[in-house]
């Protein structure tokens, strides 16, 4: 009898392990189930707004599409056009649309706002930034609401490379200026996510949009957190307040040896250098500018400072099929640069310092303060160029603080693995001078050759002919040099292991793409 209650009382106490086991586990799945899914990024800067036609933001693939998209080959294909022909005479572009995208309000996406948007762009009131790269268009056409031609004043190969512009919703502007919009804060697109919310100086956050007309986002939160200090984002990573972040190359080591942590090294278009103002006397003279790119000893920067994650920088198309690599690339040569000087009339003092006409060879670098790179770059060159007499001072300011055409000199970041185009008519372009129109010169750099190669580079239609002219466009810049190139940076990402469908291409300035597919990214752990 005892022992048959006893077997009972362990038969009951069984059961109610087998319970209270059961009540856990379900705990603990409806825990994993109700994990939110979302991806933090840790952004290196917050943006002025997010209107893709007056700023550039690495948000623009999330929220935004164009006609044209580009692959992982870095080649435009077809987006929200459905097809698109070109005439014999290569100056008309029929494009067809797809019927079934709609902006993330709801509205049907037409031919209507493409033309909106490429009208925008030339708008002088908008002050685009990309109003060069469509000042070849002639005219553009509504047919039906999902047809339009595009005609230009003459061949321009880059043309569908420019047609990976979002495309913005025009009934979101009526009655409004463009620069003042509030789309600009609460933007409307037609990407695989839609804005949700931004706290001004802590994080912006974009939510799924179920109605995108490609793959249809896995994760349905991307958050983009506000983290200017390197240092900051690399332990944000490791303690997994964050899941993705840039990289210094200082970092990486420690970084890879984190179990939860996987390391992306990607190669990059993305150059560093110093950028002369023109507007400086100093500048004027090509034999100081030539001088102080050999006195640059690039090898060094690219052992010590990115610990190898990166190259050597002589040309702008340097990861460019078109690469010159016959240019003079500037090896390092103090002598050089000292004969150069002495032609130029900059004569050594008694404090080792050099002088023309009483004027101290001087001059200060300014740098972006949250780039540690870049500062630790403008440090070691302005030391290295006590070498050659010249008294140089580096200025680490914030963004805010900084007007890159008010500079003496500037630790330049840039660089773009599309057309040969992008990236160089708008920099080195005479008429892109930031002082003239909305473009990126902001060294006010002129050199008539350097112009008629670059327009010459952008309406030759043959293959082999753009890359003759690109090549010459090389070799000139080489003799007159607007930077004094320094290091092609890799992109180096950390991100959390339990992120898949991260797909890899050469990336632009300042990492920028790395996000370019995160609709295909999934969770492992979800």
């Amino acid at each position: 009898m005892f022992r048959r209650k006893a077997n009972l009382f362990i038969i009951l106490i069984a059961i109610l392990l087998i319970i209270s086991g059961c009540g856990s586990k379900g705990k603990e799945d409806s825990k994993a189930k109700t994990k939110e899914n979302r991806l933090v990024y840790a952004s290196e800067a917050e943006f002025e707004g997010l209107n893709p036609l007056l700023e550039e933001t690495n948000l623009d693939a999330l929220l935004f599409r164009g006609l044209m998209r580009f692959n992982e080959k870095n080649e435009p294909v077809t987006d929200i056009a459905d097809s698109y022909s070109l005439s014999d005479d290569k100056l008309t572009y029929s494009f067809k649309l797809k019927e079934d995208i709609t902006f993330h309000d709801g509205e049907p996406l037409t031919a209507d706002d493409v033309i909106f948007t490429i009208e925008s762009i030339l708008d002088d009131n908008n002050a685009s930034f990309l109003k060069s790269d469509f000042t070849e268009i002639d005219s553009v056409t509504k047919i039906t609401d999902y047809e339009f031609e595009l005609k230009l004043k003459h061949p321009f190969t880059p043309m569908l490379d420019k047609l990976t512009v979002p495309i913005l919703p025009k009934h979101a502007f009526d009655g409004v200026d463009m620069r003042t919009a509030e789309f600009n804060s609460h933007p409307i697109g037609a990407g695989p996510y839609m804005f949700d919310k931004w706290s001004r100086g802590n994080s912006l956050t974009l939510k799924a949009y179920n109605d995108f007309h490609g793959t249809k986002p896995s994760i349905e939160k991307v958050i983009f957190k506000f983290i200017p200090d390197s240092n900051v984002r690399a332990l944000q990573l490791k303690s997994g307040e964050v899941d993705i972040a840039l990289l210094d190359p200082v970092q990486v080591e420690e970084l890879e040896k984190e179990k939860n942590i996987k390391i992306y090294d990607i190669e990059s278009a993305d150059y560093r250098g110093i950028l002369f103002n023109m507007k400086k006397d100093l500048w004027k003279d090509v034999n100081v500018r030539r001088a102080f790119s050999y006195a640059t000893d690039r090898a060094q920067i690219v052992k010590g400072i990115l610990k190898g994650y990166g190259t050597e920088a002589y040309s702008p198309l340097q990861k460019h099929a078109f690469n010159n690599e016959n240019v003079e690339k500037y090896a390092y040569d103090i002598e050089k640069a000292q004969a150069l000087l002495d032609d130029a009339g900059w004569k050594k003092g008694q404090d080792g310092y050099r002088y023309k006409n009483d004027e101290k060879l001087a001059f200060t670098i300014t740098a972006p303060v949250s780039d540690t790179v870049r500062v630790n770059m403008a440090n070691y060159v302005a030391e290295g160029f006590k070498k050659i007499g010249a008294d140089v001072k580096v200025d680490a300011l914030d963004w805010s603080a900084i007007t890159i055409e008010d500079t003496e000199a500037f630790m330049v970041g840039w660089g773009s693995p599309y057309d040969a185009d992008h990236h160089t008519h708008i920099l080195f372009h005479t008429d892109q001078s930031s002082l003239t129109s909305s473009g990126y010169n902001f060294g006010s750099y002129s050199n008539i050759k350097v112009d008629e190669l670059l327009e010459k580079g952008r309406l030759a239609t043959d293959p082999e002919e753009r890359k003759a002219i690109y090549m010459e466009f090389q070799e000139e810049l080489a003799k007159d040099p607007a930077f004094d190139f320094i290091a092609y940076e890799n992109a180096v990402y950390g991100i959390t292991k339990n992120v898949s469908g991260v797909k890899e291409r050469i990336l632009g300035h300042h990492g920028s793409g790395f996000l370019w597919n995160v609709e295909e990214w999934t969770w492992n752990d979800r």
